[in-house]
């Protein structure tokens, strides 16, 4: 896929300025959202603040985990336990659209950095506060990690299966939150635009990623008021099929695709068993299907599986390795990714912004910044503003 250069066309979020000072995952990708959009974004950082500069494999000082979440910010040194340092942080602020932090409550009042003290100083600043397990409440001033939200939200025996309960291998409460609270962050500017009032905007990590990853397992919560049968949620879909060389996962839902599946498998005798004559039943009895068919795919190579599901009209895809992904075909043509060379850290890869725009294109193509690397231009920013100027 071709990306424009990076000065060409500035994206939507061009014009917006966010003072930035998270730390780790949640904060950090919600305002890596936002510069991909074209937003301005100051990380405020003292040495040692985030410890995801440190984390492993790093190169040249950079760490890979940090480039992903922090590619085109803006990177200050500030002491944010002194007074001058609080004062340069105002002084930014009463300049800026938005203030970010993902502190545990209590932490930015006692910096001075607070929703009251920074909305007297712009009260049309967007506020955004992003916890474990938000301001209030017996969990509201505990550390949270991905794997304590993971746990606590009710996923991990589904996830598990039959098994012990297990957590999804990626920090995905993290970045669910974070693409929350982007989402929230750009409602917040709209509003703005359309009434002038600022606002603090809270999202916690549990709301948030309960949010996305309990949808399905509220369909036995849903109707408090009704007696009904509980869904099974242990699906057979989920399950993979393996191939002579890989395996290879989908979906059959509806009745005209099982009986193009046991066809094109040659199990025609499938063909009007009642177990699979309408959608929720095919799922339910998806293991029963597929232990029959398991030996026929075996016997295939997932290229040829594939294409036989592909001329039957059933949605199959190959089960890749991460290596084979970032490779494919697939992941070219949907712009997966984006390359560009930077004169320090050669050929970078990114994750690419997933929607595409026709008039104001987002942008990934930016490396992330190093601790303290725009000290100078942050100092003339607020020189010409008439405001002093402390950044260390």
């Amino acid at each position: 896929m071709t990306l424009p250069e990076p000065s060409a066309t500035p994206g939507p979020c061009a014009g917006i300025r966010i003072v930035d000072m998270s730390s780790m995952i949640a904060g950090p990708f919600c305002s890596q959202i936002l510069a991909d959009l074209g937003a301005e974004v100051i990380r405020i950082e003292a040495a040692g603040s985030d410890p995801m500069r440190a984390k492993y494999p790093v190169y040249k000082g950079m760490s890979a985990m940090f480039e992903q979440m922090n590619r085109g910010k803006k990177s200050v040194c500030i002491d944010v336990k002194s007074e001058e340092g609080r004062q340069l942080i105002h002084q930014l602020v009463a300049q800026a659209d938005m203030f970010l932090q993902n502190s545990r409550p209590g932490v930015m009042e006692r910096l001075g950095l607070g929703y009251d003290v920074l909305k007297a100083i712009n009260d049309k600043l967007i506020y955004v506060s992003v916890s474990g397990f938000g301001e209030v409440g017996p969990y509201a001033t505990r550390p949270a990690y991905d794997m304590m939200i993971q746990g606590l939200t009710g996923f991990m025996p589904t996830q598990g299966g039959e098994g012990d309960p297990a957590p999804i291998r990626t920090t995905l409460a993290d970045r669910v939150t974070a693409m929350w609270a982007s989402h929230a962050a750009l409602a917040a500017l709209l509003h703005r635009e359309r009434t002038g009032e600022g606002q603090k905007v809270t999202v916690d990590m549990a709301s948030a990623y309960a949010a996305c990853i309990v949808v399905d397992q509220m369909q036995n919560h849903t109707f408090q008021s009704a007696e009904l049968d509980e869904v099974d949620l242990y699906l057979g879909s989920y399950r993979s099929l393996k191939t002579a060389d890989g395996a290879a996962i989908g979906m059959i839902l509806q009745p005209a695709q099982f009986n193009r599946f046991v066809t094109a498998l040659g199990c025609e005798d499938m063909l009007g068993d009642e177990r699979f004559a309408e959608p929720m039943s095919i799922l339910q009895n998806t293991d029963e299907l597929y232990d029959r068919v398991a030996s026929r795919v075996a016997a295939m190579t997932t290229k040829q599986f594939i294409e036989l599901m592909d001329e039957a009209q059933i949605p199959f895809s190959k089960v890749n390795t991460m290596e084979e992904f970032v490779a494919s075909d697939e992941a070219h043509h949907c712009g997966v990714f984006a390359e560009f060379d930077d004169p320090e850290w050669g050929t970078i890869k990114h994750i690419n912004y997933p929607a595409k725009f026709g008039g104001s294109p987002a942008n990934a193509r930016h490396r992330a910044p190093k601790l303290g690397e725009h000290n100078e231009e942050i100092r003339q920013l607020l020189a010409k503003s008439g405001a002093r100027t402390d950044a260390g």
